[in-house]
């Protein structure tokens, strides 16, 4: 949970942005991982190396995204497998959602991605209509965002609950077993993100949330 923090920590080093510190590595130590091509996965570097310009490696960002989800996936077991492909689709099934919405070409916003993967495949299936129609499984994410109309924030609080519901379900509520402390630290950066945007009602949801 805390290397895909890493990933998109690299992006707001280049970007001169801060980081997040929830990650492994602080800013110091992640400058340094990418200076001399050690610490992080080798993957990291084999998908930078591929664009000379930051400003390609910004652009094309999304791909390493993808692979982590690609390479981290199948070492996983347990909450961690189910998690990781929860955390995946549900990114595939809102970046579809988006680009139908904007007009954006699928293939392109797909193409670090296996096309051979159902839910891939069934996304670019849908390449030429005008709405898509997630999986069973994402259809009420599909209902819930559409019921917020053009709100980003609105949105950002839509898919922070629907997330907070699902981890719970994918971990079980056997308690303190390592698959619900794992699900509770998962929907803990949640929150503490949603605190981060919007202190007051992140302070309530927080206080709820410790003590439901």
């Amino acid at each position: 949970m805390r290397r895909y923090i890493d990933l998109q920590n690299i992006r707001e080093l280049f970007l001169e942005e801060p980081i997040d510190s929830r990650g492994n590595l602080n800013e110091k130590e992640l400058d340094e991982a990418l200076l001399i091509q050690d610490i992080l996965p080798s993957y990291v570097f084999d998908f930078l190396d591929q664009f000379e310009e930051k400003q390609e490696k910004l652009r094309h960002f999304f791909g390493l995204l993808a692979r982590y989800f690609t390479e981290e996936m199948p070492k996983q077991d347990g909450f961690l497998r189910r998690y990781l492909r929860f955390e995946r689709e549900w990114r595939l099934v809102l970046l579809a959602l988006r680009a139908k919405k904007l007009g954006s070409d699928l293939a392109f916003q797909l193409q670090f991605e296996d096309f051979s993967d159902p839910i891939v495949a069934l996304i670019l299936a849908q390449r030429d209509v005008v709405d898509f129609d997630p999986p069973n499984e994402y259809i009420e994410l599909k209902e819930r965002l559409n019921a917020c109309g053009n709100d980003p924030w609105q949105q950002f609080l839509t898919v922070a609950h629907y997330r907070l519901d699902k981890i719970e379900e994918l971990a079980g509520y056997l308690l303190f077993s390592i698959d619900w402390i794992l699900g509770y630290v998962a929907r803990l950066i949640i929150v503490e993100k949603y605190n981060e945007l919007n202190e007051e009602r992140g302070k309530t949801i927080l206080m709820q949330y410790k003590h439901g």
